[in-house]
């Protein structure tokens, strides 16, 4: 055969064979073509597939149902659409995944029910008053002419207050004013105060009379002071359900508010310690308000928190880690664990941060102490830290909860420990819950993670690297914002709490992010519900890159992060704190379709103006959940 035959030949060959296959493809039912429902293309995509920055940059994304379809090129990606696919032209704008925020305890009504102001079957606002004289006043009035005869109320006093109120009020005077209604006045979730009534009133519901979290005098009488179980146990078995109408015409549309705020910042994904209320009000929206359901909560569940009765419920429930409700845009509500209580409080409240390093000026009438109190062991007023202890005492707290829930396979999240003792101590009990003896799950299903942690000292370091074992069971989430914005003891005429306790050189070892990653430690950057001014992800990562404080000053500089390494600690190294990284944080084929577009380009604009850049477009599998019009 010739040459020139065997090319006509081949040149048939591939006629006849395209043709066959373009005949059978052109038969093939529509109902089986699944072309992608969305292509991206002509942006700057930044997948954070890898946990280093640098992460791929690429140009397309196509989406198919709830999962990435291909990330790639414009020719690859765009050659993938169908007649009905939706086509958007990025223009050079910035395509990211969706962040994750821990620090989501707020994101729907009663995700921190047990120290929340309640009466009349609704929940109220916080206690307060010019001056502390006032708010107790203001507390009387509200018994008298609110409260119905015998009904148990719940005031959340103003942080400012809490030390104050400690050293001014006592069960004597919560009696005066409050002679016929139990009362209970949270100064934080771990501290409270409460009049004879409340504390009869719990005794009769079960709470152990001999608990050492429920404070007496030399006498054995009562002083009203409680610690954290008698307040959790409080919360849970005293504290009745808000009225049906406060989830109908309340907690409905605040949720509906909130979540669909968070769509509005790209955030996609919030978790944090949630209540059982909580959970009520999740389900109702997944169930009866689907498409508001704007965005996928992943609930820490506080039934162990500050539960003296911790092994009671394990009993009775076992394990529900990783029980979820799921729609056309994969899991939407998913348990990841149980949270406990605090160990340490926060700068500004009376329990203060349990820091190893002294305060440098104490404040009696924010905290009189130097290095903070131990809110698991109630060493406001027992004096006792945890190595003090007794055994008997250790199964009173929640370091006893933390044990029980690792027996049955329950990870702890959504804890908020502030200060470097609670911080080492949260890796202390990590370690010995891991190395007990009786396991029923041998594995856990996701890590222990703990939030807030803002106060990094050496000795937290070494801890941390005396224990490689911690690596692989341990999360952390780091409070950036302490550092730019600190907080005001507005009553007390104190700015800047934590400078006025701990100095302008304690600023340097808050949120060391650069030290943190240098260590191997796997944290995060934690967001809170975004607002206009701060909070949402451009912010965050300005301040990680600047670390400039409100005040226009530069605090440790040699701790700043570069822009897409801040940019990873808000994506792909948020979802490892659920071990989700799998899932979500990143756009690579096959992880859900959880993803955001910007007015703008993140990498390229000048870092003080990356603020400026806010999202247009935010996905949740596959489903637009914001869009600005004009994208």
């Amino acid at each position: 055969m010739t040459n020139q035959k065997v090319i006509v030949f081949v040149f048939s060959f591939l006629f006849f064979k395209s043709g066959f296959v373009f005949s059978q493809t052109s038969n093939i039912p529509q109902e089986l073509v699944h072309y992608p429902e969305y292509v991206f293309y002509n942006g700057q995509v930044l997948t954070a597939d890898s946990d280093t920055p640098d992460f791929t940059v690429a140009q397309a994304v196509a989406v198919r149902g709830n999962r990435i379809l291909k990330v790639g090129s414009d020719t690859e990606i765009r050659r993938l659409a169908g007649p009905a696919t939706r086509s958007i032209d990025l223009r050079g704008r910035s395509l990211t995944p969706g962040f994750v925020y821990n620090d989501g305890d707020n994101s729907v009504p009663a995700g921190d029910l047990i120290k929340d102001s309640q009466w009349g079957g609704r929940m109220q606002p916080k206690l307060g008053g010019g001056t502390i004289d006032q708010a107790l006043l203001t507390l009387g009035h509200i018994v008298q002419t609110q409260g119905q005869p015998g009904e148990p109320m719940f005031f959340n006093l103003q942080d400012q207050w809490a030390a104050v109120a400690m050293k001014s009020w006592g069960i004597s005077e919560l009696d005066e004013v409050a002679p016929d209604n139990p009362v209970m006045i949270y100064l934080d979730s771990s501290y409270g105060l409460l009049n004879t009534a409340m504390v009869n009133l719990a005794i009769d519901r079960g709470f152990p009379a001999d608990h050492f979290h429920l404070d007496r005098d030399d006498a054995g009488n009562p002083t009203g002071v409680s610690g954290a179980h008698l307040n959790g146990f409080i919360g849970r078995e005293v504290r009745p359900w808000p009225e049906p109408i406060w989830f109908d015409e309340v907690a409905m549309p605040m949720a509906v508010e909130s979540l669909a705020n968070y769509a509005r910042h790209g955030v996609t994904l919030a978790t944090g310690h949630m209540s059982a209320a909580t959970m009520t009000v999740l389900n109702r929206m997944f169930h009866e308000q689907n498409d508001e359901l704007a965005i996928r909560v992943y609930p820490g569940l506080d039934f162990m928190m500050q539960n003296p009765n911790g092994e009671m419920f394990l009993k009775r429930i076992g394990n529900l880690v990783d029980f979820s409700l799921s729609d056309d845009r994969g899991e939407m509500i998913t348990i990841v664990g149980t949270a406990v209580g605090p160990h340490t409080g926060s700068e500004d409240a009376a329990a203060s941060l349990l820091s190893i390093e002294p305060k440098e000026t104490i404040i009696p009438n924010i905290s009189p102490n130097t290095n903070g109190y131990n809110r698991w062991t109630a060493q406001w007023f027992t004096g006792l830290s945890h190595d003090d202890l007794t055994e008997s005492q250790k199964r009173q707290t929640d370091f006893h909860n933390v044990m029980l829930a690792r027996q049955h396979g329950w990870n702890v999240t959504g804890i908020h420990n502030r200060g470097s003792e609670g911080i080492r101590l949260a890796m202390q009990n990590v370690y010995e819950a891991e190395n007990q003896d009786k396991l029923y799950v041998s594995k856990l299903f996701r890590p222990q993670g703990f939030d807030h942690n803002i106060d990094w000292v050496q000795e937290v370091f070494d801890y941390y690297n005396a224990h490689p074992e911690l690596k692989a069971l341990i999360r952390f989430g780091v409070n950036l914002g302490t550092m730019i914005n600190q907080r005001d003891a507005e009553p007390l005429g104190i700015t800047n709490v934590f400078e006025a306790q701990y100095g302008y050189e304690g600023l340097k070892r808050i949120a060391p992010l650069k030290s943190i990653m240098d260590n191997g430690i796997q944290f995060h950057i934690e967001g809170t519900e975004p607002g206009e001014n701060r909070g949402f992800p451009t912010w965050y990562i300005q301040k990680a890159v600047t670390r400039m404080d409100s005040q226009g000053r530069v605090i440790a500089p040699e701790e700043a992060l570069d822009r897409k390494t801040a940019f990873l600690a808000l994506t792909r190294w948020a979802a490892r704190f659920l071990d989700a990284d799998d899932e979500f944080g990143s756009l690579q084929a096959g992880m859900m379709a959880d993803l955001v577009i910007f007015n703008g380009n993140l990498l390229d604009v000048p870092i003080e103006e990356i603020t400026n850049l806010k999202p247009v477009f935010t996905m949740v599998g596959g489903r637009v959940a914001y869009e600005q019009e004009g994208l």
